[in-house]
């Protein structure tokens, strides 16, 4: 099966080609373009594929526009091509070999937050349960529970409040291209349907 998976939620976009569950190549990049990008960018991964992998955020209101759009354009009308998995299947897979409770963070607008919950355990079959929050309820979260912090949200949190000061490990983690693919190839073997391709929006 090849895959090829887009990823376009935040700055940090990517492009990857995959092959079953191999990635055979993956291109990053930074822009306040993304259009321009993938178009100069899919020349370099561009092959047949079988799916097209978009991932429908929650994410930035013009980067998951961006990508939705683009995978529209490209299967020229034949929708089953596509594949939509959210930001939280990708930065979960990441840390899927982790037997930790993870909370994913994903900036939304002013002060509200989207987050999900991964105890430890991916489950291919569940999507990840997704909640927008405010920040004062979502530090009262974090503050309770043992979680390490994941996702694109914690350098939005980081301009809120100081993270030295909550007593709880994180690091800072973008989803990838090569990761939406992947998970997405294990739902698609499991004959698991794709997310609606309805976008959730961030700012």
């Amino acid at each position: 099966m090849k895959i090829l998976s887009i990823e376009t939620t935040t700055n940090f976009g990517s492009i990857a080609l995959l092959q079953d569950d191999i990635i055979k190549k993956e291109i990053f990049f930074e822009s306040s373009d993304l259009a321009g990008e993938l178009i100069e960018k899919l020349n370099y991964v561009y092959e047949e594929f079988d799916y097209i992998v978009v991932c429908s955020g929650p994410g930035s209101w013009t980067g998951v526009r961006i990508g939705m759009s683009f995978a529209k354009g490209i299967v020229l009308g034949q929708i089953n091509k596509i594949y939509a998995v959210s930001v939280f299947d990708s930065i979960f897979y990441s840390v899927k070999n982790i037997k930790a409770k993870f909370l994913g963070i994903v900036y939304c607008s002013r002060d509200i937050f989207y987050c999900s919950e991964f105890n430890g355990r991916f489950n291919y079959k569940k999507s990840f349960k997704i909640k927008k929050i405010i920040l004062k309820d979502l530090l009262s979260i974090v503050k309770k529970n043992d979680y390490t912090l994941i996702g694109p949200g914690l350098m939005n949190l980081k301009e809120f409040t100081k993270l030295e000061r909550i007593k709880t490990n994180y690091f800072l983690s973008y989803p990838r291209a090569s990761l939406n693919g992947l998970v997405a190839y294990q739902k698609i073997k499991r004959k698991i349907l794709s997310l609606p391709l309805e976008p959730i929006y961030g700012k």
